[in-house]
């Protein structure tokens, strides 16, 4: 997804490292899927396939699932909006903010993402992923990686 590639200053990073994993992640009643800046693999969201979908929520009580969020201009729904970026405030260097506001309706509003990637060397094979839902339908999640370090 060309739009995973950002450049702050003077680091630039480049999301799409990460497309080769799929992280998970859950809460008191949901599953997460999120395979950043690419489609999330069926087996990931209990088997259900949606196209270009980049990001899921399953209801376990229920057995439902939702899409998180779609590949760029790819959601079904308006506004089909791309993902946004801005650098990690945490400081320069540290990683980078992913916004995405594309996916299924939520009690009708949009699902709304903000991910925050943040540098960790030590984690070179990501896996999980700390998902918060803040309000309903606004999901703040955090993800751990190597690959969200600036490109050297």
């Amino acid at each position: 997804m060309d739009s995973c590639r950002q450049t702050f200053g003077s680091n630039k990073y480049d999301l799409n490292r990460l497309n080769e994993f799929t992280l998970f992640g859950s809460d008191d009643e949901y599953d997460y899927a999120f395979t950043p800046c690419a489609i999330v693999k069926p087996d990931a969201c209990h088997g259900h396939t949606v196209s270009n979908e980049m990001s899921c929520q399953y209801d376990r009580s229920f057995h439902m699932w939702s899409t998180m969020s779609f590949i760029d201009s790819k959601s079904p729904w308006p506004p089909n909006a791309n993902a946004s970026y801005t650098e990690n405030p945490d400081g320069p260097g540290t990683g980078i903010l992913m916004t995405t506001t594309n996916g299924d309706p939520c009690f009708g509003v949009t699902r709304y993402m903000r991910i925050k990637f943040i540098c960790d060397k030590t984690i070179e094979q990501p896996a999980n992923m700390t998902v918060v839902q803040w309000i309903r339908c606004d999901f703040h999640v955090e993800v751990r990686a190597a690959q969200a370090c600036p490109i050297q």
